[in-house]
């Protein structure tokens, strides 16, 4: 039996050896897919540094080169007598466009305001909250009517119709 177990003990071992091995393999595995990753990302992020700083050295480039080219446009239309005119000429037809769209606003403003008031009117006898105002104004001329007419023919005086009329508009 000794041998048996010898030869079962050293398969164990050998079964042990070889899962501890390949549990070793597939983390070695793992690790080297990581680190791919890894340096693929890095690498990437160096190439995307350098295209982004090509860009920005290429539009740097280009504002420069605009800036010349403007320049030169504008030396030469200085030194061209028609450009320069065509330029007032603009700047006057500017102005004079500014001031005709400031008028035609203030006239279009003015009828607006115009309008406005027209339908106020038309509108402000059919106002209902100001009609009950009304009502109740006349209500108390009329009030006050009937206590000097009654006043007159029962021989009140005047006063004590309008001290009437007085109580009833204060209720």
């Amino acid at each position: 039996m000794t041998e048996a177990t010898n030869t079962a003990e050293k398969a164990t071992e050998t079964v042990k050896a070889a899962a501890e091995h390949s549990t070793d393999l597939a983390r070695k595995i793992w690790l080297a897919g990581v680190g791919a990753y890894g340096r693929v990302f890095q690498e990437a992020q160096e190439q995307l540094g350098k295209v982004s700083g090509a860009a920005n050295e290429l539009f740097d480039e280009l504002v420069a080169k605009g800036e010349q080219v403007e320049d030169m446009v504008r030396d030469s239309l200085k030194k061209n007598d028609t450009a320069h005119k065509a330029g007032e000429f603009v700047e006057k037809t500017t102005e004079q466009v500014r001031d005709y769209r400031e008028k035609r606003m203030a006239d279009l403003e003015e009828r607006f305001e115009s309008v406005r008031k027209t339908v106020m009117d038309t509108v402000a006898p059919f106002n209902v909250f100001g009609l009950g105002a009304q009502i109740q104004e006349l209500t108390t001329k009329v009030e006050t009517l009937t206590a000097e007419i009654e006043a007159l023919k029962g021989g009140k005086t005047v006063a004590k119709a309008k001290k009437a009329a007085a109580e009833t508009e204060a209720a």
